[in-house]
């Protein structure tokens, strides 16, 4: 939701998986590494004609396995470290030979064929070793990797069918909504619940990214709902669904709330901690911010949520965004923000509300990458 959470997005590391998987299975991923790397050592003894004494050996073994799981243990966990071990690596492999015991001298025929014999059967050995653990690796993650994959395509599929594209019209209203997550499951909701022509539109958005958001996503909605059942104003509304969220959620996530409300006569408003609402009036031309000062839901518990009344007049638009869409950053680091989205909306302001939509998420787009989850909902009164 925050820049530093894009930059962090866009630093994202190919090989950061492995530091997600369990520990027994970053185990075996480092042996592999020192079983593949070990022979190293028999080769350096093999281009010096066997003459390296035991102990020589078996240092040269273990400086070649521990350097390349040093390696590759530092990329993966703590690559500011990669300098050291580069240093490390010079000084070890400069001053071995002061360190260790003197070469021996030549070996004879025989001697040296079995010396060779060794440690290339030893470099076989220890490569199909390093080989066996590295499938082992593979097959137990491949299989934990194809479980995730299938439960996060479910979630996937249940997150469409929780936040479905807006488009229909309720009494002098018509509505267009969409909510595009920026992976697999969204933290994002957009929705619209109607009673004759009593309405009320809101989009929600969840801290953080993924199935942790989506799941909270889905309990603000199924909450919401519940509660809009029993006739609710804005307030109550946002007062019951603080509590709620309150215990269903990990201490540092919150939800920001943004909602338009139709109570048969007047149109109202509110926010909680989100983004003001563009308000474009036709009469002018002109375009508003509805704000109310309120912090997020499900932040602290004694909270009351007050609401404001709009005045609103055929032709007039009331357009709520997520900070996914404003938020969007380009080559040169510069913000799509605000002042954009106001004027796509203004000169949009007239055409059917699907061309309004189209026209925000393709300048979004050719702003910048996606980050975020980008939601949109869009109302407009009609004559």
């Amino acid at each position: 939701m925050y820049h530093a959470a894009n930059v962090a997005t866009r630093q994202h590391r190919a090989w950061d998986f492995l530091t997600w998987v369990p520990f027994s299975s970053y185990v075996t991923f480092l042996v592999a590494v020192f079983c593949t790397f070990m022979p190293v050592g028999f080769l350096v003894d093999i281009t010096d004609l066997g003459t390296n004494p035991p102990s020589r050996l078996a240092a040269g073994l273990l400086i070649a396995g521990g350097l390349s799981v040093a390696y590759a243990f530092v990329a993966m966990r703590r690559p500011m470290l990669m300098p050291a071990v580069v240093a490390a690596h010079i000084i070890i492999a400069t001053q071995i030979g002061r360190i260790l015991p003197s070469r021996t001298g030549a070996l004879g025929r025989d001697a040296l064929r079995t010396r060779l014999t060794f440690d290339a059967i030893a470099s076989i050995f220890s490569i199909v070793i390093g080989y066996i653990l590295f499938l082992r690796f593979i097959r137990k993650e491949g299989a934990r990797h194809v479980r995730a994959h299938t439960e996060i395509a479910l979630a996937r599929d249940i997150h469409r069918l929780l936040v479905p594209p807006i488009a229909k019209r309720v009494g002098r209203f018509e509505f267009r909504g969409v909510s595009i997550p920026s992976g697999e499951v969204g933290g994002d909701l957009v929705d619209l619940v109607h009673d004759g022509d009593r309405w009320i539109g809101y989009v929600a958005d969840v801290s953080g990214h993924g199935v942790a958001s989506g799941l909270l996503m889905g309990m603000v909605k199924s909450a919401a709902r519940m509660k809009l059942r029993e006739g609710l104003s804005i307030g109550a509304l946002m007062d019951d669904l603080n509590l709620v969220l309150l215990e269903l959620k990990k201490p540092e996530m919150y939800v920001t709330f943004a909602c338009v409300q139709f109570d048969g006569a007047d149109v109202r408003f509110s926010l909680a901690g989100h983004l003001p609402i563009l308000h474009y009036q036709s009469a002018s031309s002109s375009i508003a911010e509805l704000s109310v000062p309120q912090i997020p839901l499900a932040m602290f518990e004694e909270r009351r949520f007050t609401s404001a009344r709009v005045s609103c007049a055929p032709g007039d638009l009331f357009v709520i965004v997520t900070d996914g869409l404003t938020e969007v950053f380009d080559a040169r680091d510069r913000e799509f923000g605000f002042d954009r989205l106001k004027a796509i909306v203004v000169q949009h302001a007239r055409a059917p509300l699907e061309t309004l939509v189209d026209a925000v998420l393709t300048a979004v787009r050719a702003h910048g990458r996606q980050d975020d989850d980008q939601t949109l909902l869009i109302v407009r009164a009609l004559a």
